[in-house]
């Protein structure tokens, strides 16, 4: 608990830190990067990998994986979905699954053409980056055991290192293109970034742009608003729990599943009870999306001031290479097919999804809330839809990484399947376009 404690005291002040810096730093502002990036990064160079002025404490490294728990928990309670609702944000779902499945097929190639120059990998290291880039730093653990169960090849230091390297390729390229958006006006509520008022970029907000952090809904003589919400997530991750350990007993496969997907599945399945009790007036999504967004904030800067400096050193190229060829045609798909099919808010659907396909949702939504500062989108609706359709990609992890030693045709019809959702969709869209 003291650990925690001190970890959540060194959060407090290089988040301040990071506020203050981009305070005084014009181009940091310009390309919004997060005050918890840039603390993040502070804390790295502070830390005792670079400078030793400071200590990362090691509970910097669980907050990844435990705040993943929390976000994923946060996005479906609250969510009504509908078949209409499925089929508005079916451009979003469709285009995930397809970066998904290229890039359980592509990592996996590319990882082994890597491995004829840097032998030193591990077989099929590849795989990994589909789960670092898609799952982040929660889910690396679940490949890395299965395709280095000891550890003597460092595969979880690598896929970290892949994670890692994903955020970064989802928070700074994706700043820049989130700027680039506004300036040529496709993004929905921001429409011009460089006349934007000083309050944009930096200093306080005015008193009538103000607004509450969300609603009581019970007397705050029986609890706290944000603690009654708090307790509410919390359910929803240990019914998850629960369900998971005891489908475990009977199927060994589910023991396997990382912790990550107990909250989705616990909130799936808990908000739509909790509606048919008549309990959901106790719920304020509001308070819910605050709850996820702090989680957020330390996420991103526990992952920069924990980047493992030493396993980068030894094999940063085909990592480099790795993350870099993923992210550039995973971008441009995105961005080129979002655009083509031109539904609403396509823009903010498209920084989401890069987001989450090179880092994870907490990057997506940081790339969202740079365009959407005042949380106008559709995107809690889009990923909440997007949960409730493709719940399951995290069950693909595990399985594909069970088997990819022994043979990988299943993994390469599976994430052809996957892509061939894009084909799906460009046809439904189209004919959309011809009857509109």
């Amino acid at each position: 608990m003291l650990d925690m404690y001190n970890a959540l005291l060194l959060f407090g002040v290089l988040l301040i830190a990071g506020v203050v810096i981009r305070e005084f730093v014009p181009p940091l502002q310009k390309v919004l990067l997060p005050a918890s990036l840039i603390g993040g990064f502070l804390g790295l160079i502070l830390g005792q990998q670079v400078l030793g002025v400071i200590e990362i404490p090691v509970a910097f490294t669980d907050i990844t994986s435990i705040g993943m728990r929390i976000i994923m928990a946060c996005v479906p309670i609250g969510i009504t979905v509908s078949a209409k609702r499925i089929y508005q944000h079916l451009d979003f779902t469709f285009t995930n699954m397809t970066a998904f499945g290229f890039q359980m097929i592509f990592g996996l190639v590319l990882g082994g053409i890597l491995m004829k120059f840097w032998p030193g990998l591990p077989e099929a290291w590849g795989l990994m980056g589909v789960a670092a880039y898609h799952g982040s730093h929660g889910t690396v653990p679940v490949v890395s055991e299965m395709i280095d169960p000891s550890g003597a090849m460092g595969a979880q230091s690598i896929g970290m290192v892949m994670a890692t390297l994903g955020i970064l390729f989802a928070m700074i390229p994706g700043m820049f293109i989130a700027n680039y958006g506004v300036r040529r006006g496709w993004a929905t509520f921001t429409h011009d970034i460089a006349n934007q008022p000083k309050y944009f970029f930096r200093g306080t907000l005015p008193e009538e742009k103000r607004e509450p952090l969300g609603r009581t809904t019970v007397n705050p003589t029986n609890v706290t608003g944000i603690a009654l919400q708090l307790g509410i997530v919390a359910i929803a991750i240990k019914l998850g729990e629960i369900i998971f350990k005891g489908l475990a007993l009977f199927i060994p496969f589910f023991g396997n599943i990382g912790a990550m997907l107990w909250g989705l599945i616990g909130g799936l399945i808990l908000w739509p009870v909790m509606k048919k009790l008549k309990l959901d007036k106790f719920v304020d999504k509001d308070t819910i999306n605050q709850i996820s967004n702090f989680t957020l904030e330390m996420i991103i800067l526990a992952a920069c001031a924990t980047v493992q400096l030493d396993i980068v050193s030894k094999l940063f190229a085909p990592l480099f290479i790795h993350a870099l060829l993923s992210m550039i045609i995973t971008g441009l798909f995105i961005f080129i097919w979002m655009k083509k099919i031109g539904h609403p808010q396509w823009f903010e659907k498209s920084l989401m999804l890069f987001g989450m396909c090179t880092g994870s949702n907490p990057q997506g939504l940081s790339l969202v809330r740079a365009v959407d500062p005042e949380n106008k989108s559709c995107i809690y609706e889009a990923l909440g839809v997007y949960n409730a359709v493709f719940f399951w990609n995290f069950i693909l992890i595990p399985f594909a990484a069970s088997i990819v030693l022994y043979n990988r045709l299943p993994i390469y019809i599976v994430g052809a399947g996957l892509m061939s959702t894009c084909v799906v969709g460009t046809i439904i869209f189209s004919r959309e376009k011809k009857k509109g």
